[in-house]
């Protein structure tokens, strides 16, 4: 290696550092959760089988994805 190839090794690996660094630094975006009438409104339907326990937290599942997009 020589010493061009060591600078721009050492350029690259102080590169990567500085995005690790920017990317740690970014404040973390506050949860949200659903109200209860979200939750009313969610559940309209009465789960009877495992189907329809899946089919009520996907669909809960979505609605908190759209609330923290």
């Amino acid at each position: 290696m020589n010493q061009d190839d060591f600078n721009e090794a050492e350029r690259r690996s102080k590169l990567r550092m500085q995005v690790i660094y920017e990317g740690a630094k970014k404040p973390k975006r506050e949860w949200v959760g659903l109200t209860d009438q979200e939750i009313y409104e969610t559940w309209d339907f009465i789960i009877e089988d495992e189907r329809q326990a899946i089919e009520f937290a996907r669909t809960i599942e979505a609605a908190l994805k759209e609330k923290n997009k």
